[in-house]
């Protein structure tokens, strides 16, 4: 049973606006700064406050929008589904939720305008929550990032500047259950890329989404396009024949760009959703499930363990496509499913990216999102020909020529899987070319990270003490920089290129000493090929997979991360990566004493940006 049922915004279908689009629309833009700022005041024991909607995610662990005489358990989680296949659809119904909250918002203020009432009446009918387009314009708006105070149009007519409510929370008060973890119990807002002086770096920030641009178009494009099941697109675990992250992989990337800095922020912790941003990345990830469904027709909510346990959902009960969504209900006794949320159209919002093929038939969709998806997020092509490895890599993921022959390339990614519970932390594991001895992260050397976030440990949630050996993978795509760099993808060209280059990678978290003794890193090559006609690759299974193996046990070491901002350093474990197929070599990385400054331009002064 729910007090607010879930039925999404009025008006109609309308569509979810990228938040570059939707910043300049003057109208859209005042009624959503004025409604979030209106549900971020709310009382925070409303159950339509942004306190309220925010903690269904994790902290504080209580039900939400339950009858008072509901029988409650001391919950040790919050609803959120992570590592299990509910977790695309269970987002899908959260964000419309809160989307219906804050239309309502606007609906409301709308009222207030003296001048175009129609106008302003209408627009907050239309209005629905923003996207931030990660794949495609990973660095946001001013307005999503920098901007402490923003212009919109007030009540009657007359622009205004007014503090603006997308940067942050303010608690009011700090809840009693952030007691217990440090710095959440003393922050009195939502803090993003935290120095060690325990404020915002948001330079820093803007540097690190900047370097990881092109690494997160490139893992957007392949978890969209080569995850044909529901349970490896879906969630992070392992699955046999990946070789591309998941949706909640690429998910997590996010939360840990913004919230790690040199400690970390609310989001990369059970505080996820606090963050006003939560809501245009989720959006996001919703509009990447709309995406996704255009290419695979048909294919939906598959049968999976529930690996971690939420306060819907026990460790192990197995999950389905007519399991309850809770807390989210229909009408007051009818919880969602997964079943019906094939259809965005049920809760009122679509994407601009379906606007020229409403109403046609699955193919067609299909085949116009697939190409969408190519120009949008694929490789693009040399410019007049002058680098054909490229040219060949964007047949292969990007807009694909006509060709009579049949195409082939070895597609690298770099893969790992760890035990996700190993550490009581959040963490990532960037991953950049150390040629010569080199410790500078540059534009130019630097491939790419796997961020891992978590609000618990297993010390304080019991969820998680029957899970501490579940295992999660990710994915980082190498393609670009073969292609870059070498004129072909065969294996022994590619396998002397990664020795010589050496391919390195940090594990980084609070406990700058911690080692990751599960971490197991391999390369991988799978042979593609593209037979005549045929845009979409395939595996060519003529030819074997090669992988070049994990030598993290071969190799250990430290590096000292420049911290010039706030004059520390940090201790981060390295390893190398580089092995022939079958055969493990170890590269020792005689960088001990050096210092890794992160490099991008002016980028050392900021401080440490991962």
């Amino acid at each position: 049973m729910s007090l607010l049922a879930t039925v999404g915004p009025t008006g109609g279908v309308k569509n979810r606006l990228d938040i570059v689009d939707f910043v300049r629309d003057e109208k859209f833009f005042t009624l959503y700064v004025r409604a979030l700022q209106a549900i971020q005041d709310k009382d925070q024991a409303d159950y339509s406050s942004f306190f309220q909607l925010s903690g269904i995610h994790g902290l504080p662990f209580t039900p939400w929008a339950k009858p008072k005489d509901t029988p409650t358990v001391p919950y040790e989680s919050g609803y959120c589904t992570h590592s299990q296949v509910l977790f695309p659809t269970w987002h899908r119904v959260y964000v419309s939720i809160y989307e219906q909250v804050l239309q309502e918002a606007a609906k409301g203020i709308a009222k207030k305008f003296t001048v175009h009432k129609k106008e302003w009446a209408q627009a907050a009918e239309d209005l629905r929550q923003p996207y931030w387009d990660t794949g495609f314009a990973l660095v946001p708006p001013d307005e999503i990032i920098k901007l402490e105070q923003v212009k919109i149009t007030n009540y009657d007519g007359t622009k205004i500047t007014v503090r603006n409510p997308i940067l942050r929370y303010s608690f009011h008060p700090i809840d009693p259950s952030f007691n217990g973890y440090p710095n959440f119990d003393t922050w009195r807002t939502t803090v993003r890329n935290p120095d060690a002086d325990k404020k915002e770096n948001i330079p820093a920030l803007i540097a690190k989404l900047d370097l990881e641009a092109d690494s997160t178009r490139e893992k957007t494009y392949n978890m969209l396009k080569f995850n044909a099941n529901w349970e490896a697109f879906s969630n992070h675990g392992e699955f046999d024949d990946t070789h591309a992250n998941s949706l909640e992989a690429v998910h997590d990337d996010i939360h840990g760009f913004v919230g790690r800095g040199a400690i970390r922020g609310h989001m990369t912790h059970a505080l996820f959703a606090f963050d006003p941003i939560f809501w245009l990345h989720h959006s996001n990830v919703d509009r990447h499930l709309s995406l996704w469904q255009a290419l695979y027709p048909g294919v939906w909510v598959t049968q999976g363990p529930e690996r971690e346990g939420s306060m819907g959902f026990a460790p192990g009960t197995e999950l389905n496509k007519d399991s309850a969504l809770e807390p989210f209900y229909e009408t007051e006794d009818k919880p969602w499913t997964s079943v019906p949320l094939t259809d965005t159209a049920l809760l009122n919002y679509s994407y601009p990216d379906f606007d020229k093929v409403k109403g046609g038939t699955p193919d067609l969709v299909r085949d116009y999102i697939n190409d969408h998806i190519d120009r949008r997020y694929g490789i693009k092509k040399s410019e007049g020909g002058k680098n054909p490895a490229l040219d060949l890599l964007s047949d292969f993921k990007g807009v694909t020529h006509d060709h009579n022959e049949d195409l082939k390339m070895f597609d690298w990614t770099i893969q790992a899987s760890w035990k996700k519970f190993e550490l009581d932390d959040s963490f990532a594991i960037i991953f950049y070319f150390a040629a010569d001895g080199s410790t500078n992260v540059t534009k130019e050397n630097y491939i790419g990270s796997i961020n891992i976030f978590r609000g618990t440990t297993p010390t304080n949630c019991a969820n998680c003490r029957t899970q501490d050996n579940l295992v999660q993978e990710g994915f980082v795509h190498l393609d670009r920089f073969i292609a870059r760099d070498l004129d072909t993808f065969d294996p022994q060209a590619v396998h002397r290129y990664l020795k010589e280059k050496k391919l390195s990678y940090k594990v980084v978290a609070d406990d700058h000493s911690v080692t990751l003794k599960s971490l197991k890193i391999r390369v991988q090559g799978r042979p593609l090929h593209l037979p005549p006609g045929v845009s979409f690759p395939r595996l060519d299974k003529n030819i074997p997979i090669v992988n070049f193996d994990d030598v993290l046990d071969l190799v250990t070491g430290v590096v000292n991360i420049g911290l010039t901002a706030v004059g520390a350093t940090a201790d981060i474990a390295i390893g190398v990566v580089g092995a022939t197929a079958g055969t493990a070599i170890g590269v020792a990385d005689a960088a001990t004493d050096a210092v890794a400054n992160i490099a991008k331009g002016g980028l050392g002064a900021l401080g440490r940006i991962f």
